[in-house]
């Protein structure tokens, strides 16, 4: 893809996309009865900027640079549309193909995959879309990625129901997780956020490999997990989802879209869940996951022309767990010498945020463009494990001006901006209290420059944060286009990071273990190192896409968390050694037969990092992790079906040795395996789906360290490896209200 019109609007998150891009014009094309038209090809004449329909024929299409400007559309068995236009279209197009001998349709043999490696981007990029969310029981992010191998997801102990994410082999706290290139979840949602996201409000989730590039960031040390929401201009008036499971869980999510004018819409999204159910499927005597109560609403307008596009947006959550020892454990003899003061916890979580974002596009140069955008957040933590007591509050804003032209014959672009963040914590952990205020105004700049197959990035950040001090980040970028569907990458850049350990950390609540705090705790920065092949062709008849990532992640400063010291305390301290991530990453996506995807991925992670002067093995990270997925689609598309595997090899496990024998756990992990399955039919507007989670009910059956006892000096619910829950059963439907046909430029 050349980057010869790329305009500032995706570089903003304006319109989300897994690269920054241009400035596009969307639609949609059908056939001569009305049918969508999938892999539909459309491009600009006398360039080379072009794109495909997805599934649903809709496409998204880079402006060219210079009008009149004429679009060619075509398709196999159909009479290619020629579309001449003299100025950018200010609503979504409508083209409809006209068979090319009167023979009636074709039969439709190509679909669009539901996760795709990108060849495009600059980074290593696998775009996860809406058709792969609905693969599982997507009801909050952290549920989006069961069928995805680069992103591990598990419980963080055994009472809160907290999941976090590993990425590259480490946290997900190294990751930068935003929402359209704005920072989202960060701060003292870092622990909580991922359950506080719904899936159906994710269009697409843009997840690249590696450090990332200056203009979208500091944080991303092993890459960047950037969510595109629903589209206000786009999205049908009404979308219902209901869901329950063989748990007790039950959600539902509405939304409903309107048009509040030629190019602008509102889109409201609302999202609701209940659980309350006592549920103990290993008998120790404690919840396995809380009851919890959610509400989850937000609001987004949005307005596009032919100069730029605007939009704001509101969101309010509120979220409570309750959870602990369960009411029949309390009558058990064993549990009598604390019948008076039971073990309970309660996590509670309101979160405001408000953002916004203004593209401009200059009116005598559409090469150049400059954006703004927003983010103001309020978020009030609670949370109480038997007599540890934590609360949080956190009040931040952030404001970025980004501005970019293109350089030369229009092969290069520059991009250069300011950024300012803001962050105020309040903190208590029982009786200590812990504050601070950070201000951090930053430049940033970007050059791409493109010679044949070559595309270079090369990126600098300086950064000067209040409490920490002065950070300055180079990122580096290379890509080259062996062939049209082959491509390398090299990239290498510094990261750095804020932490909060005690949010972060949360783990170490559900536990005795006492807290140690050892020195003065600084920012978290690491250089990241890595390379890709991906290679896409055609053997015996059948698409294939390999592609092969190895990344290294070396720190120069963290925060060690140590739970090996002695299995009663936990200590922070900043690094004194070496801490490091090497990962090689292979995944293989080959389109079986028409109907049928299959993909295979492995990961081999070798993460250590230095504890008390010893180089260790990070816990709980298999060294491997396999998985195979298959997805069935009939011809009709009536019917899918879906298969994922997931294989993970043995992880170490902190000291514990020095526990009486009853109360210690093996040095290393087991290996295991999940299985989850689900089938869904599609009738019109409906769609019914069935599923399961954990076919094989595979459990860590000792998730607890003395459960008889957990005001003792050996309790502790944070050694979690496994999963946590038996086989789940859910179902559900979606209903989708099409929107009536708007008066539209259509093709004749």
């Amino acid at each position: 893809m050349t980057f010869k019109f790329r305009i500032l609007h995706a570089v903003l998150g304006l319109v989300c996309g897994p690269v920054a891009g241009a400035q596009v014009i969307t639609g949609h094309v059908t056939g001569t009865e009305a049918e969508a038209l999938p892999g539909a090809n459309l491009h600009w004449l006398g360039t080379t900027i072009g794109t495909a329909t997805d599934a649903n024929g809709a496409f998204s299409l880079t402006l060219p640079g210079n009008w009149p400007a004429t679009l060619i559309t075509s398709f196999v068995g159909y009479k290619a549309d020629t579309l001449r236009l003299t100025s950018p279209p200010t609503t979504p197009l409508r083209i409809k193909l006209r068979w090319a001998v009167e023979m009636g349709p074709v039969e439709i043999v190509d679909r669009v995959a539901g996760t795709r490696m990108d060849s495009r981007t600059i980074n290593s990029t696998e775009i996860i879309g809406q058709k792969e969310l609905k693969r599982a029981a997507c009801c909050d992010l952290s549920e989006s990625f069961e069928t995805n191998a680069t992103v591990d997801v598990n419980y963080s102990d055994a009472i809160s129901g907290t999941k976090t994410i590993r990425m590259l082999g480490l946290d997900g706290k190294y990751a930068q997780i935003s929402m359209e290139n704005l920072p989202f979840i960060r701060g003292l949602s870092t622990a909580y956020g991922l359950t506080l996201v719904p899936g159906t409000w994710i269009k697409d989730i843009n997840l690249s490999k590696g450090v990332g590039t200056a203009v979208n960031g500091p944080n991303a040390m092993t890459g960047q997990i950037d969510l595109c929401l629903l589209d206000p201009l786009s999205e049908p008036p009404l979308f219902m989802n209901l869901y329950a499971n063989s748990q007790g869980r039950v959600e539902g999510n509405v939304h409903l879209a309107q048009k509040t004018g030629t190019n602008s819409g509102n889109l409201l999204l609302l999202h609701g869940n209940l659980f309350q159910r006592d549920m103990d499927q290993n008998n120790d005597g404690f919840m396995d996951a809380p009851r919890t109560r959610r509400f989850n609403v937000m609001d987004r307008w949005m307005r596009r022309t032919e100069r730029g596009m605007t939009q704001v947006g509101l969101r309010y959550v509120t979220d409570d767990r309750t959870g602990g020892q369960t009411a029949m454990s309390m009558n058990e003899p064993e549990h009598a010498i604390h019948s008076g003061d039971p073990y309970q916890v309660d996590i509670h979580n309101e979160l405001v945020d408000l953002f916004g974002k203004q593209g401009i596009i200059f009116k005598n140069d559409p090469s150049k463009s400059v954006g703004f955008m927003f983010a103001a957040r309020r978020h009030d933590v609670g949370s109480r494990f038997g007599h540890r007591t934590y609360s949080g509050t956190q009040d931040s804003f952030y404001g970025s001006a980004v501005y970019q032209m293109l350089v030369g014959k229009g092969s290069d672009q520059l991009k250069a901006g300011v950024a300012f963040q803001f962050d105020q914590y309040e903190e208590v952990f029982l009786d200590s209290g812990f504050a601070r205020i950070e201000r951090m105004p930053g430049l940033f700049a970007e050059y791409t420059m493109q010679r044949g197959p070559l595309t270079m990035v090369g990126g600098l950040r300086a950064d000067a944060n209040s409490y920490y001090g002065n950070v300055v980040s180079p990122r580096l970028h290379l890509k080259y286009d062996i062939g049209p569907l082959t491509n390398a990458r090299l990239s290498v850049g510094h990261g750095f990071r804020s932490a909060n350990p005690f949010v972060e950390n949360a783990t170490v609540l559900a536990s005795s273990r006492q807290v140690i705090v050892q020195g003065d705790l600084g920012m978290e920065r690491a250089w990241n190192f890595g390379a890709s092949v991906l290679h896409k062709f055609k053997w015996i008849e059948r698409k294939w896409a390999i592609g092969i990532d190895v990344y290294r992640t070396e720190f120069q400063d963290q925060i060690i968390t140590d739970m090996d010291r002695h299995p009663r305390t936990v200590a922070f301290y900043m690094l004194d050694g070496r801490s490091y991530a090497t990962s090689l990453l292979t995944d293989i996506q080959v389109e079986v037969t028409r109907d049928l995807d299959l993909k295979l991925s492995h990961r081999w992670y070798d993460v250590r990092a230095t504890y008390d002067g010893v180089l260790r093995e990070r816990p709980f990270t298999p060294q491997h992790r396999g998985m195979a997925s298959l997805a069935f689609t009939d011809p009709k598309e009536h019917w899918r079906m879906d298969l994922t595997l997931s294989v993970f090899g043995k992880g170490r496990i902190p000291y514990t040795r020095a526990n009486p024998e009853e109360y210690r756990m093996p040095e290393h992990s087991p290996s295991y395996s999940v299985v989850h399955a689900q089938v869904t039919r599609i009738l019109g507007d409906w769609e019914v789906y069935l599923g399961v989670e954990n076919a094989t009910s595979t459990l860590q059956q000792q998730q607890i360290i003395a459960p008889e006892d957990p005001y003792g000096p050996y309790f502790d619910a944070s050694m979690i490896w496994g999963p946590t829950n038996k086989a789940m059963f859910y179902g559900g439907l979606r209903f989708q209200l099409d929107r009536k046909e708007d008066k539209q430029p259509t093709t004749p």
